[in-house]
């Protein structure tokens, strides 16, 4: 007999832009898997069953075990998308025998984290299996290669302040022929409708032909990186068939993730040099060609579901990973 399977989300209370992302981790588990979606506060009447977690933060998986009771699933998985270790987790790491925070995430049978550098560092705080999966997006469903392209430049998110005003006073004055769309998704607190947002968002990535990507600890701004990492930015951005220009990230996992032609273009270091660099890219690079490819690229390398289908390897369910296999060749 087959376990029923069911995610725990937090969509219901976590409304900050960043959530998107797991929310849409979160139905691709659920369709693949044909999985039960359970909102945080909500009672799960089920024995014997699976439960997967996607969260934010190793605190956020935290505050979701705190709401259920662990003793009725046969195993509780948990894949962390900011797998970051703070001077809390450092001082916490002294106070394992009293710490509760130690003991809810010690219910895991299975901690997934996306950086290599994150597997040590949170192997040597719990005692919990740790393996490392990549980042990834829905490349099937929201990814492509639109060849109707309208915004030049794209820069959602963290980016140097400088580059960014320095494009804004360029691009998008009047009579200029250029098109520079940003936000500063960190300053908005909460979002009224992930779908609404995320449609948005990847419409406006698809009709860009160029997406800056910067290394995290090189625009840390307002939050610290502890090291280079491969951001979801690049996976999105790939997927959504852009040139993606920027400081690519020095971690080794960059090379194994993003190695085909013109995967990643690199800035110069000079303010404007890197404005004059993506005015040469606009103008002389084979905006079709690079974009397609990436986007080929990570269908065949970087959706989710193929992320998932090694998380079910890796936990030994074998049969999970060939569902995921077969509802993939069903959507591509």
């Amino acid at each position: 007999m087959t376990n029923e399977i069911y995610i725990l989300s937090s969509r219901n209370i976590t409304k900050m832009p960043a959530m998107s992302c797991v929310v849409e981790f979160e139905d691709i588990i659920v369709n693949s898997l044909n999985a039960k979606l359970i909102l945080a506060g909500e009672k799960i009447d089920s024995t014997n069953s699976i439960l997967f977690l996607v969260s934010i933060s190793i605190h956020s998986i935290d505050k979701l075990l705190r709401t259920i009771n662990a003793s009725k699933f046969s195993a509780i998985y948990a894949y962390v998308f900011d797998a970051f270790i703070d001077d809390t987790h450092h001082r916490m790491k002294f106070c394992k025998s009293i710490s509760s925070h130690y003991r809810f995430i010690n219910k895991l049978n299975h901690l997934f984290v996306p950086f290599k550098q994150a597997v040590n560092d949170f192997a040597g705080l719990y005692d919990i299996p740790v393996s490392y999966v990549p980042l990834a997006t829905d490349v099937i469903g929201k990814g492509g290669y639109d060849p109707h392209k309208i915004i030049d430049v794209n820069g959602y998110g963290r980016q140097p302040t400088e580059l960014s005003l320095l494009l804004s006073e360029r691009f998008n004055q009047r009579g200029s022929s250029r098109v520079y769309h940003h936000t500063n998704h960190l300053s908005v607190r909460e979002v009224e409708n992930f779908y609404v947002h995320r449609r948005f968002f990847w419409h406006l990535l698809r009709k860009s032909k160029v997406a800056l990507v910067f290394d995290g600890p090189y625009t840390a701004l307002n939050r610290f990186f502890p090291f280079s990492f491969v951001p979801q930015r690049l996976f999105e951005s790939s997927a959504a068939g852009c040139i993606v220009v920027g400081k690519r990230p020095t971690c080794e996992e960059m090379n194994e993730l993003f190695n085909w032609p013109e995967a990643f273009i690199e800035l110069p270091d000079e303010l404007f040099g890197m404005f004059e660099s993506i005015e040469y890219i606009l103008q002389n690079y084979d905006i079709e060609t690079i974009g397609r490819r990436n986007y080929t690229e990570c269908l065949a390398r970087h959706d989710w579901r193929h992320r998932l289908i090694d998380m079910m390897n890796i936990i030994a369910l074998p049969h999970l990973a060939a569902k995921i296999e077969t509802s993939m060749k069903k959507l591509i």
